[in-house]
Formats: structure tokens, sequence, C-alpha cells
């Protein structure tokens, strides 16, 4: 089974007295110059849902800025849905690979931010046909 991956940020990221620092397309692994595709950022409420679609011809990669939250994935048809819990507020990187359903929930009391790009210009996005979260 294909796998969502976490991205280890090593030295893409740093900490000061100011708060946090990195560079993701860097820790991404995308060359300098590199075309990125759909590059956009989106807040989640407290128990809010994003994601719930796949894409199946490009790479896409999300930042996630806050947490606590719960990311769900599953592979094109198979009813195996796997779940990951990023329980701190450390900014967190996750490479999502064509073909993986994949859906973020808010476990927060606080909105959390989410930074998502893509390795084509022009993607593909389709809704799942049921929710990677039962209690949605």
């Amino acid at each position: 089974m294909t796998e969502l991956r976490r991205v280890h940020l090593n030295n893409k990221s740093w900490r000061d007295q100011r708060g946090w620092g990195l560079t993701p397309l860097e820790a991404a692994g995308l060359p300098v110059g590199a075309a990125v595709g759909n590059l956009h950022a989106v807040s989640l409420k407290p128990a809010a849902i994003r994601g719930n679609h796949v894409h199946p011809d490009s790479t896409e990669w999300f930042l996630l800025c806050g947490g606590p939250a719960e990311i769900a994935w599953q592979e094109g048809d198979q009813s195996t849905r796997q779940e990951t819990v990023q329980s701190d507020d450390i900014p967190a990187l996750y490479q999502v690979p064509p073909g993986i359903a994949h859906a973020i929930r808010n476990l927060s009391d606080q909105e959390i931010i989410l930074l998502a790009f893509s390795d084509a210009l022009a993607r593909q996005t389709v809704r799942c046909p049921t929710s990677l979260f039962e209690e949605e």
C-alpha cells in the first residue's frame, strides 16, 4: 500500500525567540526554479475538515501549521483507511503521492493553517464518494 509520508524538515526549518521559519519547497525536494502548481493556503476552524479528495495525476505536499490535527488517507478503492495524529503545533510537511485520497481534521480549539502545493501546474482534483472521517 502506498503511504502518505511525513517529510522531515531537519535543516530546512528553524526556531528562535520570535517563532519558527522553514523552507517547504526545499524540504519537499523540489529543485530551485521548479514549477510549483496550485500553491494555496487555507485555514481550518476547530473541528473543520479539509480534503476528502484525491489528485490522480500529481503529488501534493501540505504544510500543517498548528495542531493537533488528524490526517486520514486511503489508496484508490481500497477499504483500508489509515490515519495519523499530528499531536503538537510544530509545523509538519506531508507528501501525498498521486492516487491517495486524503483529508485533514482540526482537533484543536483554535484555527490552524494549511499551506498546500503540487508538482503539476494543472492538476485534477476528484472528490471522494464518502468521507474519510466517519463522524463527519
